[in-house]
């Protein structure tokens, strides 16, 4: 970005102050607005529940009235003989105090439900006979609606002999209102929607009402009140930006204007600050006058740091390429000088010595790492003390160390090896507590000018130091073209089993366990799992992956699996259409070799689902080649999935940004749903939700019973794997 001036960012920062402040102001706005209409929505509410209340209170009053009347002997009377039940309705119900004088209307009917005698606006015949149950009807006219309730009449207290109904009418407005007290609803604009002539039963009545809600006259006045404030609120904020940019101006912006043209001067030839900045005009602020006297000393003394920079730096960069428990050189430093051996073209023979400590293992596990480690500092000490001046020596890990000697024949290599060899000899370890003498066994292997690799170097090295290792051999010896075999002897037939591997992938064995779809657990496609088939034993990933790692034969050993993947497509090992999923390590992601055979093998097998599975660590070292060279693969046609989410310590950070289809959670997070801590589960839940809501789909790893599998289909994901489905296995 553009660099810019105080004075304009200074403006920009006080404009973008005063609209956050109009912004907050707005949200306050729209916060009390909904506030307030949410309170409005619980108080019709309120007003509702009042309404359904008073008919139900309504409803009850009339019931209790009606059961009064048709108990009274003389309704039974009446409805036996009607000679008098005119002059019985509209005086003697009322004289005997049977009906409140608020009752419209009293009416009898017979069992079939017609009206004894018709008064006006009465019935001639019920449309509906009550049951034993009461009938309260709800009726629209012209006076705003009537609430009618009829009840059967019997002659006999069990109820046996009906005799006919009794029925009575209402006000249905002025009866709500006596029904009960009304805080929320306002029953002076009460109104019922219905037609004309039309009637529905009073427990529905609710639904065909129509009324306001009484005005909160605390709400308005809240209403009012916080406007106001807020309005001054913002008038005093606003002035109060103002003179904060006055005052800003005067004692910031042009103190520093200033003092950056006094700076400027030192761009001119021979251009200085002033040598007694005492003598200048001070500066409103007391920091910034001290910040311009400091500049003579700072002037001074950029000489002498300057200098001492190159030495810290010279300092750091040899830190970090050494070994922190014996001060030897690191795998770091080991790798970056083979490097430039490689460059060198003036070089001649190289000789590479690999040393290692005899049982060590032993050691460690019987007196203690303590002690484990005061041997490796004493081995490399002894080591440090037998080479050469110039010769390094480095720890490439465990007990396992290295030098290179330039220059070298056998006889040089043989005559350093053997000095070694006495040095650690000659060392008393009885005093570490030690009661067996302490050995090393080293291997040596000659570039004799073939311009070979360092894997290639590394690997008879190897072969050579493991033939040492063996009972009877002599400790220091020289790779030859015979050992291939006889290095699998020695209990680390591994390190050979991958180094031949790389060369002839016949020896790869791939496994593949399905990856199923969910949540109808229908095989989707398979992973492939590496082995190795080594002179008729299987060797497993345990024992492999971390021989690669050691050695950096990631790539390698990728374009190995990549090409008897291929293989069992080519032979049809695998069902046709069976999609396939292999891993790639973060070397191979972004290297373009590895990228090309991927892509080689989709175009080769058109139809078929490929799916590469890559690491976050692939993200971390270079995500903008990695991210290239995933999405050349989605070109092609295949899905990236990242493989053991949640096992490192930035999968979040990297798959906001990485082009990646699947998301795998390693099988560590998954079983977080199974454990007894609630907060470990509902981090699971939030982390699953947050991916899928990024549009992800998602793969579970480590399913192995059904309860589990319940969880992970409830989370969302949509695939799963495990031992609840398949394990891995050879095909057929």
């Amino acid at each position: 970005m553009k660099p810019q001036s105080i004075a304009r960012l200074a403006s920009l920062f006080i404009l973008a102050v005063a609209g956050f402040i109009l912004m907050m102001g707005g949200y306050l706005w729209l916060e009390i607005e909904r506030v307030s209409k949410e309170i409005q929505a619980r108080e019709a509410h309120s007003a509702r529940v009042e309404v359904v209340e008073g008919l139900a209170e309504m409803r009850r009053r009339a019931l209790d009235m009606a059961q009064t009347l048709a108990l009274w002997d003389e309704t039974r009377q009446q409805l036996a003989f009607s000679e008098y039940y005119t002059l019985w309705r509209d005086d003697r119900v009322r004289d005997a105090g049977m009906v409140s004088n608020r009752v419209e209307g009293v009416a009898l009917y017979d069992k079939r439900g017609r009206i004894l005698a018709p008064a006006h606006k009465d019935r001639p015949m019920l449309s509906e006979l009550p049951g034993r149950a009461p009938l309260a009807l709800l009726q629209q006219d012209r006076d705003g609606g009537h609430f009618s309730l009829f009840l059967p009449v019997y002659a006999d207290p069990e109820g046996q002999i009906l005799l006919g109904h009794v029925g009575i009418k209402f006000n249905f407005l002025a009866e709500l209102r006596r029904a009960r007290t009304y805080q929320f609803a306002d029953l002076e604009h009460l109104r019922v929607t219905l037609t004309a002539g039309s009637s529905i039963d009073l427990e529905r009545a609710g639904d065909h009402l129509s009324f306001a809600t009484r005005s909160n006259p605390d709400l308005a006045a809240f209403h009012d009140l916080f406007r106001a404030s807020l309005l001054r609120l913002v008038i005093v904020v606003l002035v109060l930006l103002f003179l904060a940019a006055v005052l800003l101006v005067r004692l910031l912006v042009r103190p520093l204007r200033a003092f950056s043209l006094e700076i400027d001067a030192l761009r001119e030839p021979g251009g200085s600050l002033p040598q007694q900045p005492a003598q200048a005009s001070p500066l409103p602020i007391l920091e910034l006058d001290n910040m311009r006297r400091s500049f003579n000393d700072y002037q001074a003394r950029l000489a002498e740091l300057h200098t001492n920079l190159e030495q810290n730096s010279r300092d750091f960069h040899d830190q970090a390429r050494r070994d922190a428990l014996t001060g030897s050189y690191n795998r770091r430093a080991f790798d970056e000088d083979w490097k430039t051996l490689g460059e060198d073209r003036r070089l001649g023979r190289v000789a590479l010595l690999l040393f290692d400590c005899d049982h060590f293992k032993a050691i460690n596990d019987t007196y203690g790492h303590q002690v484990g480690d005061v041997v490796i500092q004493t081995i490399a000490g002894a080591l440090h003390t037998a080479l050469r001046a110039n010769d390094r020596l480095y720890r490439l890990g465990g007990d396992e160390f290295a030098t290179i000697l330039r220059d070298a024949d056998a006889h040089r290599a043989e005559m350093v090896a053997e000095r070694c060899i006495e040095h650690v000899l000659s060392q008393d370890f009885r005093q570490y507590g030690l009661s067996e003498p302490t050995t090393i066994s080293i291997g040596i292997a000659l570039s004799e000018g073939e311009g070979i690799s360092l894997h290639e170097l590394q690997k008879r090295a190897d072969l050579a130091m493991y033939t040492a290792k063996r009972p009877g051999s002599r400790k220091l010896v020289f790779y030859s073209e015979d050992m291939g075999g006889m290095a699998a002897l020695v209990g680390n037939r591994e390190i050979s089993a991958v180094f031949q591997a790389i060369e002839n992938p016949d020896l790869i064995e791939l496994h593949y366990q399905s990856v199923m779809r969910l949540p109808m657990s229908t095989k989707e496609y398979v992973e492939a799992l590496t082995r190795i088939r080594f002179e008729g034993e299987l060797i497993g990933p345990d024992a492999i992956f971390p021989i690669v790692q050691a050695r950096n034969l990631d790539m390698e050993f990728d374009l190995a699996v990549l090409r008897a993947l291929d293989r069992d497509l080519t032979q049809n090992r695998l069902p046709a259409g069976q999609g396939v999923s292999v891993n790639l390590s973060a070397p191979s992601v972004v290297n373009s070799k590895v990228v090309d055979a991927l892509t080689a093998i989709i175009r080769a097998h058109p139809g078929r689902k490929i799916v590469a599975e890559i690491t976050e660590t692939a993200l971390i070292t270079q995500i903008d080649v990695a991210s290239d060279n995933i999405r050349r693969l989605r070109d092609a046609g295949c899905l990236v999935a990242l493989d053991d989410f949640g096992s490192g310590y930035s999968s979040l950070r990297y798959l906001a940004s990485m082009p990646v289809d699947l998301v795998k959670f390693d099988i560590s997070m998954v079983h977080l749903l199974e454990s007894g801590d609630r907060r470990q589960q509902l981090m699971m839940e939030d982390i699953s939700s947050l991916v899928v809501t990024a549009g992800y789909q998602m793969v579970a790893e480590g399913v192995e019973t059904r309860e589990l599998l319940d969880k992970v289909i409830g989370l969302g994901f949509s695939h799963a794997q495990g031992y609840y489905f398949d394990r891995p296995q050879a095909p057929e």
